[in-house]
């Protein structure tokens, strides 16, 4: 309960000196599955959170035995459920209903679901604040799978807010031909943005590098968005150089595991440039 109270108590606290910390010129920040060092990944709590401290977030979709377009990172329930070394695919979205999805990280979130994509595109309709990022990373999904998402992403009107990446090009194309509004990211290093670019399938580049600020203006003169994919935990990913200058070449987002931390350094160059 403590660490419950203590987990909404920096949510609240954070709400309060939002206003302080958005600049418009920032990148929006792109919560690695949730604010998962703060809640259990792929969850609606850590979805929860993200839309109210005004922060995207990426979350990892894969298809039940019965064709439930379900939340989770994993195909084994192992890591992340009480389900042991079953596969998300072989289970019923009933089944999965019934697993603790929680626990695994810390007892007070004991009894949350793993949740459906549904369940969670009805949250960020509900409770996102203006626009935001959501980055649907599609790990398994079936051909009814496709059309689902896609008429599911239509049912919420969340086409500007969200896009698809991680799927084959087949997949991508096909995507795009259900709904030309469903928009495409991919993983981008800078040896293929020409390539990328002569395909004219992607309207996400999802950066596997610090850009220049010339490279940034170049893709965004061809009506691209621009992120930068610093996602993982570890020293290296939790880099305040790093975040300092994607912040400074002008890209869109970055996906992290650490957007608080990010924000408070964004948060302090701001206000030293303002004391200038």
């Amino acid at each position: 309960m403590k660490f419950q109270v203590f987990f909404y108590t920096v949510v609240a606290f954070s709400l309060m000196i939002i206003p302080q910390i958005m600049v418009a010129s920032d990148p929006v920040l792109i919560a690695h599955r949730g604010l998962l060092r703060h809640a259990p990944e792929n969850t609606l709590p850590a979805f929860r959170a993200c839309l109210d401290l005004r922060i995207g977030f990426e979350l990892d979709i894969r298809t039940t035995k019965d064709g439930e377009l379900v939340i989770i990172h994993d195909d084994s329930l192992a890591r992340t459920t009480n389900g042991g070394a079953r596969s998300i695919r072989n289970i019923t979205w009933a089944d999965a209903q019934q697993l603790d999805a929680g626990s695994w990280f810390d007892p007070v979130f004991a009894g949350t679901r793993i949740p459906s994509l549904e369940q969670s595109l009805q949250l960020i309709k509900a409770r996102k604040k203006g626009s935001t990022i959501i980055a649907l990373n599609i790990k398994q999904v079936n051909s009814e799978g496709e059309k689902k998402l896609v008429d599911l992403i239509e049912k919420y009107a969340l086409f500007d807010d969200c896009f698809a990446f991680d799927q084959s090009a087949a997949m991508s194309k096909r995507l795009k031909q259900l709904n030309p509004r469903l928009r495409i990211g991919q993983n981008v290093n800078r040896k293929s943005i020409d390539a990328r670019l002569q395909e004219n399938l992607l309207d996400v580049f999802l950066l596997t590098y610090i850009p220049e600020k010339a490279e940034v203006d170049h893709l965004r003169k061809q009506g691209k968005q621009i992120l930068f994919n610093f996602a993982g935990p570890g020293k290296a990913r939790r880099s305040p150089v790093a975040w300092e200058q994607v912040r400074a070449a002008r890209i869109d987002g970055m996906l992290t595991d650490y957007p608080l931390e990010c924000r408070q350094v964004w948060r302090r160059a701001n206000q030293d440039q303002g004391g200038k």
